[in-house]
Order: C-alpha cells, then structure tokens, then sequence
C-alpha cells in the first residue's frame, strides 16, 4: 500500500510534522497545536502523577505519621478541597480576559505555582512532633491542590472550546489522553528506586527529593506548552451570572453528574496501592534476588503497549463496538473478570508475577481508551448545555471532572488508611528493610487485586443510566452552528452601524 504524502512527511521529518502549524485539511486543528497539547498534559501528569499519586505513600514511610491518621487527613483535605473545584471552575466561567479569551490565562497564571507548591510538598523539614508533620503536610497538600483545581478546569476546558465541530473535538482529547498518558510513566520510575534496599544507596527520603525536583518543577515546565492552543469557540452574548448560579447550571449536565457517581462509586470499596504491595516483594532466580519493583516496572512497560496504542485508534474502536458508552461497560465488565483471574495466578513466584502482567495487558485494551470515551463525552456535554441554557461552562464542567477525581481520591484515601492498619503495614520495617508480618503477607494480595472488583460492580449503575446518542449530538451540533453564524452576523452589523453613526 502507498504511503500518503503527509505520511512520508513524517518519516522524513518527524519533528517538523508533529509541530506542524498549518491544518493538513481545512477546518481541522493543526498537528503541532495538538503536539504542544500533548506535550503540556504529559507535563501535568508527570506533576500530578508525583503529588496527587506519590504523597500517601510519603506520608506514610518518609514522614513517618501513622496509617490512620494519613488515611483520616489525605481523605478530609482531598474532599475539603474538591468542593472548592466548582467555585474554581464557576469563577472561570464568569470571568473574561481583555482578550477574550476565559481558559489560556488561567493555565498562566497558575503553572510556576503549581510546580513550585506540589515540589515543597515532598521536602521532609525534620519537625520533631507528628502533629507538626501532619500540619505541614496538610498545609501543604490543600495550596497545590487549590492552585491545581484552577489550572486543570482551565487545562481540561480547551478539549471543549478548541474546535465546534464534535470529531475534531474528539480528536484534541484524544492526543490529551495520550500526553496524561505518557506523563504516568516517569512516576513510576519511583518503584523501583525505593524498592528492597533502595537504588544507588539513596534512602526512599533523598529519592523523593530527587523525584519531587524533576517531576514536579520540570513537569510544571512542560505544562506551559499547552499555551499555545486556541480557544476557537467563544461563548455568546447573554446576562452575567454569579457563581452560584454558574454552580447551579450543574443540574442541566446529567451527563457530567453520572459521571461523578461513576468515579465516587468506583472507589467505595477495600482499596490499597501497588508501592506497597511490591516494595518489599522480591524473588529468587538462581542464586540471584530479584527486585519485584524492577521487574513490575518492566512488564508494566511491555504489557501496557497494546493498550496504549489502541489510545491512537479510539474513535474507530468506540464505532466498532457501538458507541462510547459500549466501551465504558466493556471496560468495567473485562476489569471484573481479568482481577478474578489475577487473584488465582497470583505473584507468589516470578511466573505468577509474569501471567499476572500479561492479564493486566489484557485489562488495559479497552480501559486505555475508555478515559477518552469518558473526557469525549464530559467534552460534548459543554456544547450539550449550552444548546439547553445558552450558557457555555468550560470551567464549571472540567472543575466537577476534577472534583470527581477529588473525591473518590478522597474516599480511597480514607479507605485506605484503614486498610492499611487491618493489614498491620509499618512503615519502620521497610525503613529498616525488614519484611511485614504473616498478617500483612497473608491479605495484601486479595485487598489489592478484588477489593477493588466491588467498586467496579456498583459503578456499572450510572454508566448505564447515561443516554446521549449520536442523533442527539448531532441535533446540538447543527443548531449550535447557526446559533453563533446568527450571532457573528448581528454582531457584524452592529458593529457597522456603529462605525456608520446614528
């Protein structure tokens, strides 16, 4: 088969096709506008993956506070800060910059802070009481996470203002999904590094450092590419509102509310992380130990690979099965059976770990793509209501999307905590690198890989009750369009008669 021309372009000039300027057709969003998108969410992702992922488990084994009382603080500050959310996004939405423009100045302003508060976050100060270390923590915790609540609304709101037209719209989040994508891995380079005795002779506090400096400052760098993207689609004239009634248009988006019950619902479950079910794991091969932390690292990379190219073939995968909804249920339906089946491999030896990995592959072939179903369709609830209210919300729209990750973050959290202390996890025993009791040994493993399996069950409900098919997308789509040609036009002749006088 014969190569297209923008085809051979890439692979005679790769860089200068993926930051491309011009549209390879009329009326698409040019190549390097996306790639500057991409590369600024990988950005955030390797920021957020680092704080949002990494602070629990640094709490816990570099701060030295009890399981308890992290579960008790991370779940409070979390779901304290995710009602701020809707006030970040509201207040997004009814404010205008000079230029226009309501969602870029926002992602300016707040990136050097982010960056800056998610970095202090992991400086381990010395503080003598636990009671310090907890305030410290949360003082820090709740300033990234504020500043964080303004940025993401604004970062996440361009899927839905960079074009009018709903495929291209797909297509921005798409290349999105795949930059969060790419920003997850750096993160998990810190398994291994604070694994069995620790890499390099750091200890897990001088890894973290490390960690913080290059995720967090570098990561807020990166962030700032996504600048370069163009909010195409502008709201139309119409009354100023409050925020509370911004807030309060919330309840014309039923799209975007099952999906907060799908998320908060998800985590309502027995729930404990992969650093501590790995960290200390290792195995025997030959007269060699092996690292458990390395070699997950390993297979996470080989196995993920399927999944993660299918992110590049959403669009025709979501039409194959029957929609985006289809694919949310097939996602959540394939985690059920393959967690079953991982629970009966299990990781007792180097084999297990091996076809434990390979299911997890398996999993992740719809579940990579079901995170653009989900943004694709949160996306299109934003034309969705303004089509019912005339009323564009970007900001509060993306805000509830992040405050659905606050709060189930905060319901796993608290949960956590608790699981944690039924397991006996110390801390101090891999500090000394010593193992965890029979207890732990015993649960860890069913906690980890069907505690979660209860959650995806109950979550199924909302998915199901959603309902926006592609004739009534199509309907907003067309409507939408000659609602703002009739208002350029009246605009167009206000602005002559002004020119002209009275």
């Amino acid at each position: 088969m014969a190569l297209t021309q923008s085809q051979r372009s890439a692979l005679r000039h790769p860089v200068k096709w993926l930051f491309n300027p011009e549209p390879e057709q009329e009326g698409e969003i040019p190549r390097g506008e996306l790639t500057n998108y991409t590369v600024g969410l990988m950005g955030q992702n390797m920021l957020y993956g680092m704080a949002g992922g990494k602070f629990f488990h640094f709490c816990t084994n570099v701060m030295m506070i009890d399981n308890i009382t992290v579960g008790k603080m991370m779940g409070a500050v979390t779901l304290f800060d995710a009602l701020n959310d809707p006030v970040a996004g509201a207040l997004i939405d009814n404010y205008r910059f000079k230029d226009g423009r309501k969602l870029l100045p926002w992602m300016k302003l707040t990136s050097p802070p982010i960056a800056l508060a998610a970095f202090l976050m992991f400086v381990n100060w010395g503080l003598p009481t636990q009671g310090l270390r907890v305030l410290y923590c949360i003082a820090a915790y709740v300033i990234w996470d504020i500043l964080y609540s303004f940025q993401d609304a604004a970062l996440w709101g361009i899927t839905a203002a960079i074009h009018p037209a709903s495929a291209q719209r797909a297509r921005a989040t798409q290349f999105a999904d795949i930059g969060a994508m790419l920003g997850g891995f750096p993160p998990a380079l810190l398994l291994p590094m604070i694994s069995g005795e620790g890499a390099f002779g750091l200890g897990q506090q001088q890894v973290y450092m490390i960690f913080a400096a290059v995720l967090c400052l570098g990561g807020g760098f990166l962030a700032m590419t996504s600048l370069r993207t163009v909010e195409r689609v502008r709201s139309l004239p119409g009354e100023e509102k409050s925020v509370w009634k911004n807030i309060g248009a919330l309840r014309h988006n039923y799209i975007v509310l099952l999906f907060l019950a799908y998320e908060v619902l998800n985590k309502v479950c027995p729930i404990v992380t992969d650093t501590y079910v790995y960290q200390q794991l290792s195995y025997q091969v030959g007269s060699k130990t092996v690292n458990a932390g390395a070699v997950v690292l390993i297979l996470e990379a080989i196995t993920g690979i399927p999944g993660a190219s299918l992110k590049f073939f959403a669009g025709k995968v979501a039409e194959r099965v029957g929609g985006m909804k289809r694919l949310l249920v097939i996602g959540r339906v394939t985690e059920i059976i393959v967690r079953l089946l991982q629970y009966l491999v299990g990781i007792n030896t180097l084999p297990g770990l091996i076809l434990v990995f390979v299911l997890n592959g398996i999993k992740e072939l719809p579940n990579n793509i079901t995170n653009i179903a989900q943004r694709t369709m949160i996306s299109d609830s934003v034309e969705y209501v303004e089509w019912k209210t005339g009323e564009r919300t970007e900001g509060i729209t993306m805000s509830v999307r992040n405050l659905m990750s606050k709060m189930s973050g905060a319901v796993e959290k608290f949960i956590q905590g608790y699981v944690l202390d039924f397991l006996q996890f110390d801390a101090r025993l891999v500090e000394q690198n010593k193992p965890q009791n029979a207890h732990f040994k015993k649960w860890i493993w069913p906690t980890y890989i069907l505690g979660p399996v209860i959650g995806l069950m109950i979550s199924l409900v909302p998915i199901l009750l959603l309902n926006y098919p592609d004739s009534l997308k199509a309907r907003v789509e067309s409507e939408m369009a000659e609602r703002r040609a009739l208002a350029a036009h009246a605009a167009g002749e206000a602005a002559v008669q002004e020119a002209v006088g009275p």
